[in-house]
């Protein structure tokens, strides 16, 4: 038990996702044992299983969890009611999970945690438009909120609005500039633009961090290859010209390499495949 009880612990305090190993711990190990022992801890190892257990589709364990947190604090607290709310929402009641969300907003309307919760629940019944608004409403607010850029960056993608999901992108690259997801996000939407020319200096930004990305290695393969096919080497090019394009096709076979050593080292087996694939997207 005590194993089980560390290791929730250590995914708590580094708030790891591991959502099947955690109901796993709770069916194999915890769910028949008395936790009063653990004191304050019993209650973030309930919330712990419950939001798991929302995350694995296993309703009847975050009911479980729920209504013991529901007997201990009697409904009183914002926290609990919160999460009443998306067990309402997991059961696809969304009338009921949007007026706890408005009563605890009546109370707190700077409330960040239910604010998310809301445009997650429009999300859920496809109210992007709403969902959309919701959101530049909300980073009004909490301007530095990078999840909340990046949910909006994504919702614009999801309605092919690539101006402004590029803006969104460029914020999250302001608010953090070193991860390397922030750059491979842009270069994508870059990329998707047309803009092969900026898309490939931001898959090479996103190597420069993670030289292991794959996507990125991939972006480089393709905006290179584009790129060489609007600047085709030829006899009445300028050398400069020329020196340009066989710098792309370099850049090809340097990222091709790249992802071959990768897959050699990683999945040999899939390297038939791979080498198929590469080909089929380079000169």
């Amino acid at each position: 038990m005590q194993s089980a009880i560390e290791k929730l612990r250590k995914y708590r305090d580094e708030n790891y996702r591991a959502h099947d190993e955690i109901i796993e711990l709770w069916t194999n190990v915890l769910s028949n044992r008395n936790l009063s022992s653990l004191g304050d801890e019993k209650w973030l190892i309930l919330e712990q299983i419950f939001k798991s257990a929302l995350h694995c589709s296993k309703q009847s364990i975050a009911r479980q969890c729920l209504d013991q947190l529901e007997k201990q604090f009697k409904r009183t607290s914002r926290r609990v009611s919160t999460l009443n709310a998306m067990y309402y929402e997991s059961i696809e009641e969304y009338g009921h999970a949007e007026e706890i969300y408005a009563s605890l907003l009546e109370d707190n309307e700077t409330d960040a945690i239910v604010r998310k919760r809301q445009i997650s629940l429009l999300k859920e019944q496809n109210q992007i438009r709403e969902a959309i608004s919701e959101l530049n409403s909300y980073l009004e607010l909490y301007q530095a909120d990078q999840e909340a850029w990046s949910e909006l960056c994504d919702l614009y993608l999801s309605e092919h609005d690539y101006t402004k999901a590029t803006f969104c992108a460029e914020e999250l690259l302001l608010i953090n500039p070193h991860n390397h997801l922030n750059h491979e996000r842009y270069a994508s939407i870059r990329y998707s633009q047309g803009d092969y020319d900026k898309a490939r200096t931001y898959y090479f930004s996103t190597l420069k961090i993670n030289p292991s990305n794959i996507r990125a290695l991939y972006g480089v393969i393709l905006t290179s290859t584009n790129l060489s096919i609007k600047n085709p080497s030829t006899a009445s090019k300028t050398q400069a010209s020329n020196d340009t394009n066989q710098s792309f096709i370099e850049q090809i076979q340097w990222a091709r390499e790249q992802i071959i050593q990768k897959y050699r080292e990683a999945i040999p087996d899939l390297l038939p495949v791979i080498e198929t694939a590469i080909q089929s997207l380079t000169l």
